[in-house]
Formats: C-alpha cells, sequence, structure tokens
C-alpha cells in the first residue's frame, strides 16, 4: 500500500512544537499572521509570498518552517479552532448542543476555515480533541461502539455545512412565499403548494433554527434508540 508521504508530513507539522534556535520566525508565528489575514480577507488572500509580507520576510523564509500552503493552511485550521468547550458535567443531550454551539460560534468567527476542504478525518491536536469531546457524550448516551464516530460525523457536518450557509446566503425576497405559491402547482407539488399557501417558505436568510431543530430531532432520536 502506497503512503502519502504529503499528509504524513503534514501530520506530523501539526504535531511539531519545537521552534527554530536560529531565527525569531517560528511556524506560530507564520501561522498566527496567516490567520490574521484570512480573518480580515479570506482565505483567498493567503499565499506564503503574503504572509511573508506581513512578517518582514521572503517567502523562502518561511518555506524553512511550513513546506507548502497546503501545510500552511492545515496548520491554520488547527490553531483557529482552538480548545472544545469544556465538559459543563450536565447530561450528554446538553453536552452535544452546547458542543454545536461553540462549533458554530468558531465557524461564524473564522468563516474562511469553512471554504477548507474536508480531505480526511481530522488529525491535528484540536481537531482530534473537539472530536473527543463530541465523542464523549455520545458514548454517554449508549449509542452502540461502532455508531459512534459516524454519528459525530453526521452531526458535525450538519453543523458546519448550515454555518456555510449562513455565511453565503442572501435573503431572498419577502415574498418568497407568495411568489412560489404562484407558480407551484399542486398536483405536481403538493407539499410544497401546501407550505407556500400556509406562508412557512418565508425566507428571512436565518439557518440557525433549522440546525437547531435538526440537532433536536436527531437526540431525540438517540434518546429512544438508547433507553
Amino acid at each position: 500500500m502506497s503512503v502519502d508521504k504529503s499528509a504524513a508530513a503534514t501530520f506530523r507539522l501539526l504535531w511539531e512544537t519545537k521552534k527554530s534556535a536560529r531565527s525569531s520566525l517560528s511556524v506560530d508565528r507564520i501561522v498566527e499572521a496567516a490567520i490574521t489575514l484570512a480573518d480580515a480577507e479570506g482565505l483567498g488572500a493567503v499565499s506564503m509570498q503574503r504572509v511573508a509580507g506581513e512578517l518582514g520576510y521572503t517567502a523562502m523564509a518561511l518555506y524553512r518552517h511550513v513546506p507548502g500552503k497546503d501545510q500552511l493552511v492545515a496548520l491554520m485550521v488547527d490553531r483557529a479552532q482552538g480548545n472544545p468547550p469544556a465538559e459543563s458535567g450536565k447530561e450528554w443531550r446538553t453536552e452535544i448542543l452546547n458542543w454545536a454551539d461553540a462549533a458554530w460560534d468558531f465557524y461564524l468567527a473564522h468563516p474562511w476555515t469553512l471554504r477548507v476542504a474536508t480531505t480526511g478525518a481530522p488529525t491535528g491536536p484540536n481537531e482530534l480533541a473537539w472530536f473527543e469531546a463530541l465523542l464523549r457524550p455520545l458514548a454517554q448516551s449508549g449509542l452502540a461502539t461502532e455508531n459512534l464516530a459516524a454519528t459525530a460525523m453526521f452531526i458535525s457536518s450538519a453543523v458546519r455545512d448550515l454555518a456555510r450557509i449562513a455565511t453565503e446566503i442572501v435573503p431572498s425576497n419577502p415574498d418568497y412565499g407568495n411568489l412560489l405559491a404562484e407558480v407551484v402547482q399542486a398536483d405536481r407539488f403538493p407539499t410544497l403548494s401546501s407550505l407556500a399557501s400556509s406562508g412557512a417558505l418565508e425566507d428571512d436568510g436565518n439557518v440557525r433554527p433549522a440546525l437547531d431543530f435538526g440537532l433536536n430531532v436527531i437526540l431525540d432520536g438517540l434518546g429512544s434508540r438508547t433507553s
């Protein structure tokens, strides 16, 4: 089986903690400068050359610490995430909802992270800490061990994707429901037609209620499944 040497190098870099003794430049400084730039201007503004300029160095100086942009972005995401929410000591359902709240706040504070492709399982120390913080209450719910990772993936993906939509969506015409009611035919779209007529499809651009409702449905089902 072939080994992805780039992925292995990124993994080691994520867990590297030492700093260079020969220069005031360090991985920490590079990553922090890149995060500041991404927060201000978006991920598209981040390049090795731009970050080097922000720090007063050449791009070549950065390459001595970080092999390339892919590794830099991986470091940025893990650093920006920081620590997951501390355990509250409450029951498992509350812990999961607290986790979702914290993840939502993280994504909205750093929307550029939502533009980073998910290419595999979490590998960084902070990413894994967040994963552990979600797995723990799921395990306390009584969910079977073989279903823990899949359920955590489903919940974390729902939070991430709805956060992405929240950062991209533009509220539609407030008469969306009425406009839709004019064009959807009850024989072809019976449910949509009913919803449009009832006013249930008005769009204010706020997707957070969808997340809260969906999570509670999942947790209700999980509770009944494991009780």
